[in-house]
C-alpha cells in the first residue's frame, strides 16, 4: 500500500519552489565559462553526412512527406553519438548544443526540413506551437502580408523568452543580410544573480535583467551565442507602479538600459 503526502500551502505560497541557495549545476553557465564556440559545438563527421544522404534517398524513394516521417525512417547508427550527446546536454548538462557541418548548399529547403525533422524524431515528439498548425515555423518577416504576425514572423527583435515545450530546435538555412543572430542565456544563472543581488539590495527591488552578447566563432560571429547577464536595481515604488499598469503600457515604462 502506498500513499501520497500532500503539503498544505497557503494562497501566498509560490507555485514553484524558491531556492534559497545558489544552484550549482552545469546549466548555470556564463559566457565567460566557454573558451570558444567549440566548447558547446558538435561537428558532424563525413560518415554521418553520408548516412544522412543515404537516408534522404530512402525517404524520397518511399515518397514520404514531413507528416509521414517517423524515427524508423532515420535510424542511423552513426548519428547515435550525436543524439546521445544532445540528449545528455539538454537533460543533464548546459541545456543547449550547437550542431554544425551539415552542407545546406547540397540540399533543397524541403530536404533540409526533412533532415531536421528526422533528427528531431530521436529527441522527442514534434508539435506545432502556432495557430497556423505548421510543423516547422520559418523565421522570416511576413509583416507585410500579416500585420499581426507573431514575433518570429515579423522584423521586431525578440527579447529573451521561453517556448512552451521541452526542447526547441533552430536550424540556420542561410545567413541573414542584417541581424538574425540567436542568443541564449541561462535561466539558472539569472536566478543566481538575482538571488545574490536581492540579498545585497537594501533600498530597491531587483526587477529586470539585460543581456550582453559574448562568444564569437572564428568567422567573427556565430548564429547562436551564449550570453551573460546583469541585474538592474529599480526603486521599489517605481517597480510597483510599472507592474500595476496594463500590459500594453509596461514596455514604455521600462527603465533605460545603460
Amino acid at each position: 500500500m502506498s500513499a501520497i503526502l500532500q503539503e498544505t500551502k497557503s494562497d501566498d505560497d509560490p507555485i514553484t519552489s524558491v531556492y534559497q541557495r545558489p544552484i550549482d549545476h552545469p546549466s548555470a553557465w556564463k559566457a565567460t565559462d566557454f573558451r570558444s564556440p567549440a566548447d558547446y559545438t558538435i561537428e558532424m563527421t563525413a560518415t554521418q553526412l553520408r548516412d544522412i544522404e543515404g537516408a534522404m534517398g530512402r525517404v524520397k524513394a518511399a515518397e514520404l512527406g514531413l507528416d509521414d516521417l517517423q524515427r524508423e525512417h532515420f535510424e542511423l547508427p552513426s548519428l547515435r553519438p550525436v543524439v546521445d550527446e544532445i540528449r545528455h546536454q539538454i537533460e543533464e548538462g548546459r541545456g543547449f548544443v550547437v550542431v554544425r557541418r551539415l552542407p545546406v548548399e547540397a540540399y533543397s529547403k524541403d530536404d533540409l526540413a526533412m533532415i531536421f525533422w528526422g533528427i528531431g524524431t530521436h529527441l522527442g515528439r514534434g508539435l506545432s506551437q502556432s495557430v497556423l498548425g505548421d510543423r516547422l515555423g520559418h523565421v522570416k518577416d511576413f509583416s507585410r502580408e500579416d500585420p499581426l504576425a507573431r514575433a518570429y514572423r515579423n522584423k521586431q527583435e525578440l527579447s529573451p523568452h521561453t517556448d512552451s515545450c521541452d526542447l526547441v530546435g533552430l536550424f540556420c538555412l542561410r545567413a541573414a543580410q542584417n541581424g538574425g543572430v540567436s542568443r541564449l542565456n541561462s535561466a539558472v544563472s539569472v536566478h543566481n544573480v538575482l538571488r545574490d543581488e536581492h540579498r545585497r539590495s537594501l533600498s530597491g527591488c531587483t526587477a529586470a535583467t539585460t543581456f550582453t552578447a559574448a562568444a564569437k566563432s572564428s568567422r567573427g560571429s556565430s548564429p547562436t551565442r551564449p550570453i551573460a547577464c546583469r541585474s538592474i536595481p529599480i526603486p521599489r515604488e517605481r517597480f510597483r507602479r510599472a507592474m500595476s499598469a496594463p500590459m500594453s503600457k509596461r514596455a514604455r515604462r521600462r527603465p533605460a538600459v545603460r
